[in-house]
């Protein structure tokens, strides 16, 4: 076995050890120091950087490999090279002011396979950090990691299959603040804008892992301190008993200072029913976030109509939130992408026939209302796995093909009119 292939085994092992959704460069730091042994110096022994895995996550599934960890692991080449990317990793984990990310919500939409998730799971912490540097590192040295880690989100983002426009507004968020800090060392002033952004479109087009990915610039770029993600939704915010719905809100938005507070489907927070009491939470959200503008930023999340009818109900919503980002319905050459990436993440090969059956199956799947983009891809993947790991055991054997070849057969039948597979088999979009 390469060294390369056991650090990732060791990285893997690891994240799943701690209940992380993701391998990270820090895993990878633990499994390069783990492979190393006592070959490594004493700063970068497994138990000197094993506080960079906690806290634990609370996720269930086979972690993923992020592009960032991906690219650490595949540097492994020989134990120098292992050693100098441990060194790089450490001091991008120092620089950032995040550090470990734990993922406890997933999803699919974005274009890299990950797993997908419930839109009504609880609030979540999508990374929890620590600003402990090791010491050692210069102040050059930190922010040349600084500018690595800003430079290795931007290329995650550019990672994502489609999604042009977004990436083009994200880009200028950045270049906001990166002339901004360039124009204070010059003592020059500053044109600071709102953090707090409107993601709009249709389910399953991305809007949650881009927000994970700003999170993380976000702090990188200093404009939070920590960097980290707090998913919330309505059941999360509003409660159904006077005077205990400001203290659901308190308690979500004090978790999320430091970082960001994204709130899928937001505009269900109101409905305009004076019996109901997202009112509430509205108003509570808008006190808190002038309260703490300084060090969190909120991002909201929904449908276009629905979402530019939320932030006009409130004064306050509409002062704060005056940035939206649309996010575009995938083509369907970008969904058969989407498909093909995710077989290749788990080494599951396409066979002849495969990506015209599921183009087929998109001409009709996309004519439907709330057709869920790549979430249906993810569902879609997830069946015809599940159709070839019967088609392996039927006969009693599984050979090497028939554990890795996804053939034109196993992608099931849609139904037109539900835009949902029809060989139904227990799975289900997020």
């Amino acid at each position: 076995m390469s060294l390369a292939q056991t650090i990732e085994d060791a990285a893997v092992a690891a994240a799943k050890a701690h209940s992380h959704a993701e391998v990270e460069p820090r895993h990878v730091l633990w499994a390069i120091a783990r492979a190393l042994g006592d070959a490594a110096p004493d700063d970068l022994k497994a138990d000197a950087v094993r506080h960079w895995l906690t806290p634990d996550g609370t996720a269930i599934a086979s972690p993923s490999i992020s592009a960032a960890a991906r690219a650490a692991i595949d540097a492994c080449t020989d134990p120098d090279a292992a050693l100098a990317q441990a060194r790089t990793v450490l001091a991008v984990l120092a620089a950032a002011p995040t550090a470990p990310t734990v993922d406890t919500k997933v999803d699919a939409p974005g274009g890299r396979a990950t797993a997908s998730s419930s839109d009504t799971a609880p609030a979540t912490v999508s990374s929890s950090n620590t600003d402990t540097a090791p010491s050692g590192v210069t102040p050059e040295e930190k922010a040349a990691a600084k500018a690595e880690l800003i430079a290795r989100l931007l290329a995650e983002l550019d990672g994502l299959i489609g999604l042009a426009s977004v990436k083009t507004e994200i880009r200028k968020l950045v270049a906001v603040q990166q002339l901004n800090a360039q124009r204070r060392a010059h003592g020059l002033p500053e044109v600071t804008g709102s953090a707090h952004l409107v993601f709009t479109g249709d389910p399953g087009t991305g809007k949650t892992t881009v927000a994970r990915i700003v999170a993380k610039l976000y702090g990188a770029l200093g404009l939070v301190d920590k960097g980290h993600m707090i998913e919330a939704s309505r059941v999360d915010l509003v409660a159904g008993y006077v005077g205990q719905t400001a203290i659901k809100v308190q308690e979500v938005v004090r978790s999320a200072i430091g970082g960001v507070l994204f709130i899928d489907e937001a505009y269900a927070l109101y409905d305009g029913d004076s019996r109901d009491f997202g009112d509430e939470a509205v108003a509570t959200l808008v006190k808190m976030m002038e309260d703490h503008r300084a060090n969190l930023a909120v991002i909201v999340a929904g449908y276009r109509d629905e979402m530019w009818q939320f932030i006009r109900s409130n004064p306050g919503l509409r002062s704060r939130f005056t940035r939206y980002i649309d996010f575009p319905n995938y083509t369907p050459d970008e969904l058969v992408s989407i498909f093909t990436h995710m077989a290749a993440d788990v080494q599951v090969e396409i066979g002849d026939g495969v990506e015209a059956a599921v183009r087929a199956l998109l001409v009709q799947a996309v004519r439907v209302d709330d057709f869920g983009n790549a979430r249906w891809i993810r569902s879609l993947f997830e069946q015809a796995y599940a159709n070839m790991a019967a088609r392996a055991v039927a006969d009693g054997t599984i050979d090497e093909a028939e554990m890795s070849r996804l053939a034109a057969a196993d992608i099931p039948l849609v139904d037109a009119s539900a835009g949902e597979a029809v060989r139904h088999i227990g799975f289900r979009a997020g």
